[in-house]
């Protein structure tokens, strides 16, 4: 396998595995339906663009602002968006369901970010242009409350056709919420 040279990195929202089923099924429609890039990406939400790892603690502060910031602890993601994504030199478009809530401006003060992403959009498929989402099998609702913030690592490859790889750095969960406060 051939790598190119650029590698990025990510700020990310994992959803717990149950919510990441439900759209890897979308990710199938997607593909059965002629989109390409249906696999180019995880199941996960970006957050911002990284010119370093975070470090246990940072991502540990950041769980929690995002627990906070949770409408009644759940997060609700519901119809096709698309964000642009800065894969390779250009830009590409990254198709998912949208949370329901604004990422909180204070979360990534202290952080040394080259962009955030001003959508919060769970990707499901990687598209090489913008499309008319309408076209598109709609992504079913979501609602779930098990999540994580993790780096992830991101490389264009080059294989019979071109692509991407990725790695997920270790899961630090969102507190839960307990009658008193958060528990991590």
């Amino acid at each position: 396998m051939e790598t190119e040279k650029l590698k990025q990195l990510f700020l990310i929202l994992v959803p717990h595995r149950d919510t990441r089923l439900v759209l890897r099924s979308y990710s199938s429609a997607l593909l059965k339906v002629g989109v390409t890039g249906a696999y180019n990406f995880p199941r996960v939400l970006p957050l911002a663009e990284l010119s370093r790892p975070l470090n246990p603690q940072e991502l540990k502060n950041i769980a929690h602002t995002f627990r906070k910031s949770a409408i009644n602890v759940k997060f609700r993601a519901e119809g096709a968006y698309t964000m642009p994504f800065p894969a390779e030199e250009k830009n590409s478009f990254l198709l998912g369901p949208r949370l329901d809530f604004t990422i909180p401006p204070d979360l990534l003060n202290g952080i040394d970010i080259i962009k955030p992403f001003s959508q919060a959009i769970i990707g499901a498929c990687l598209l090489p242009e913008e499309q008319n989402t309408n076209t598109l099998p709609c992504p079913p609702a979501l609602s779930f409350s098990a999540a994580a913030v993790a780096n992830m690592f991101w490389q264009p490859v080059k294989l019979p056709a071109p692509g991407y790889k990725w790695e997920i750095g270790k899961l630090i969960w969102l507190p839960k919420k307990t009658g008193a406060g958060f528990t991590l």
